[in-house]
């Protein structure tokens, strides 16, 4: 089916946005994947597919991506489901199975002459507290009697799936390029109410994102999923953490959000209060980032805020 990002859930918005980026991707799939697979893998040859396979009453608590990797010998599909249940799933190998016939269909649609399917490789990567504990093969799943083993196992299916075990990686292990690592590093917080360990691990990496001239906008969306989902972090110590990027716009992108989130607390508010105040917050950041002398074309560049706006703001505080 196709897909269309209108969830509301944060984990499944941080995912979306930073894996559906092929640079993170590959460096994902590079850093998790075998080596023969890995060789194989490079940004230019990898092409996200605008779909998803999910069962409609398990979006909000997963969410897929699927990869296309061209290839000059053949191709390859990398299927990578993010699971956020706190708990694992014991039929984890089957929901699998059961995505990857409906990627083959799809393919066999789009394809009517081909006498062979692409080869799938199911990788998931579970964001819950506890670690994974259920199958990680779909022959965990078969009762088969110890005597028949040898005599039935050839006629039933069989495969395991990668997995990427946040619970059971420190922060300082987690492995990708730039931006995957302080992904991985936040959905780690995110679930386990961790944040100041976080602000530790990640300093460094803060730090060359802004070397690097990393879009405004991936700091200001791991800024916001961090403040959303962990329920521990006093405000106060984030924005702290983030002063000691303030002179950065990064840092300043920072600073605005937490002073934002200071202010509304977790309480709901109307709607119309919330608005007002996400209003508030990109104006903010537009005229931070004017004052320290960056043009209406470089704003837009680095923020993606459209060029209307950016003049609306600067217009208003005249």
């Amino acid at each position: 089916m196709d897909h269309k990002d209108k969830t509301n859930n944060p984990h499944d918005h941080l995912t979306r946005k930073m894996f559906g980026r092929p640079d993170v991707a590959a460096g994902f799939f590079k850093a998790y994947l075998p080596e023969a697979i890995a060789d194989r893998i490079q940004v230019k040859t990898l092409h996200c597919e605008p779909v998803s396979f999910v069962d409609e009453a398990l979006r909000g608590s997963v969410a897929d991506l699927l990869y296309r990797v061209e290839d000059q010998e053949n191709e390859m599909w990398l299927y990578l489901l993010f699971e956020h249940q706190s708990q694992p799933d014991p039929w984890m190998p089957l929901r699998l199975l059961q995505y990857m016939v409906r990627i083959w269909e799809k393919y066999r649609g789009s394809h009517p002459k081909s006498k062979q399917l692409p080869t799938i490789l199911p990788i998931v990567l579970h964001q819950g507290k506890s670690g994974w504990t259920a199958a990680k093969s779909f022959r965990e799943l078969i009762d088969i009697p110890e005597e028949l083993e040898n005599a039935v196992k050839a006629s039933l299916p069989d495969f395991s799936f990668t997995l990427v075990d946040l619970a059971g990686i420190p922060f300082e292990q987690l492995r990708g390029n730039l931006i995957g690592r302080l992904t991985l590093q936040a959905l780690k917080a995110g679930a386990e109410d961790r944040m100041e360990e976080f602000w530790d691990a990640s300093e460094a990496l803060w730090r060359d994102l802004m070397k690097v001239d990393a879009p405004l906008n991936i700091a200001r969306i791991l800024f916001r999923y961090l403040l959303l989902t962990d329920t521990s972090v006093d405000k106060q110590v984030f924005q702290d953490s983030v002063k000691k990027l303030e002179s950065t716009s990064i840092g300043e992108t920072g600073m605005t959000l937490a002073q934002q989130f200071i202010e509304e607390g977790r309480e709901e508010g109307r709607e119309e209060g919330r608005n007002e105040g996400r209003e508030e917050t990109i104006k903010n950041i537009v005229l931070h980032m004017n004052a320290r002398g960056k043009t209406v074309d470089q704003i837009v560049l680095e923020t993606g805020i459209d060029q209307t706006s950016v003049l609306r703001y600067l217009a208003s505080h005249c």
